[in-house]
């Protein structure tokens, strides 16, 4: 999370949405600095830590489509991107949220198995998703000023700056893209049964948030238990967000 007082914003850092470098920018060139710390809450670390005068600043974040995310996931733990899930990594992590320490044991699990089984895409998201999806976004997103889609990623940031009444300086330096192998992320659920899982995995936080399945895909419906696992799941998980990671 990075705060500008100068400007009375705060850019909100939602995983996996470009934010690193969204922040990197915010603090490199329109004089926001670090608040709280990387992946901060707004509706309790934020306003926890906020004066009064802060709390009414306007609040940006991202978003990206769920099943890019995914994918980007599966290529990031496959590959050990940056040696996070070698032995010697686990010595690293002794410190931090609760959320830290599952996601970096799941991804060592994920690891192995890839690696080990040499799973496809869609037999290790058939594998290891089994719920439907969900992020912080649910949280507070729908209150944020702002909300800058990776899928838009320049034209949102420069439409951020111009509600936040900051000029742009330059377009946005993105880097650090997991590389997969040259195709469109809806290529890698290249089975009919992943695309069903996927709708049920997916689609109720697509439908929340604005998102489409392709268009080949219109004759598979998402289940209605998708939507009653989906708002069953959310009251857990806002809890454990909110309370316990």
């Amino acid at each position: 999370m990075v705060i500008s007082d100068p400007h009375r914003f705060v850019f909100v850092n939602l995983p996996q949405t470009a934010s690193t470098a969204i922040s990197r920018e915010l603090v490199d060139q329109y004089g926001a600095r670090e608040f709280c710390f990387k992946h901060a809450l707004w509706r309790t670390d934020y306003m926890k830590a906020a004066n009064a005068a802060q709390k009414k600043y306007r609040v940006i974040s991202g978003l990206r489509n769920p099943m890019d995310i995914t994918v980007s996931t599966y290529f990031k733990v496959r590959s050990d991107h940056e040696q996070r899930y070698s032995h010697a990594e686990a010595n690293k992590i002794k410190h931090g949220f609760l959320r830290k320490h599952i996601m970096y044991w799941w991804n060592k699990r994920s690891h192995a198995e890839i690696v080990g089984r040499n799973q496809s895409f869609s037999q290790w998201f058939m594998r290891n998703h089994k719920v439907p999806y969900a992020s912080w976004a649910i949280l507070d997103h729908h209150h944020f000023d702002k909300v800058i889609r990776y899928e838009n990623l320049q034209e949102d940031f420069a439409e951020a700056l111009r509600i936040l009444g900051v000029e742009q300086k330059r377009p946005l330096p993105v880097g650090n893209k997991t590389a997969k192998e040259g195709k469109h992320f809806t290529d890698y659920f290249d089975t009919d049964a992943a695309r069903r899982h996927a709708k049920f995995v997916f689609g109720p936080y697509m439908q929340q948030f604005g998102y489409a399945f392709p268009k080949e895909w219109d004759h598979i419906k998402m289940p209605a238990s998708a939507q009653l696992a989906y708002r069953a799941l959310n009251v857990v998980r806002r809890i454990f967000w909110l309370y316990l990671r």
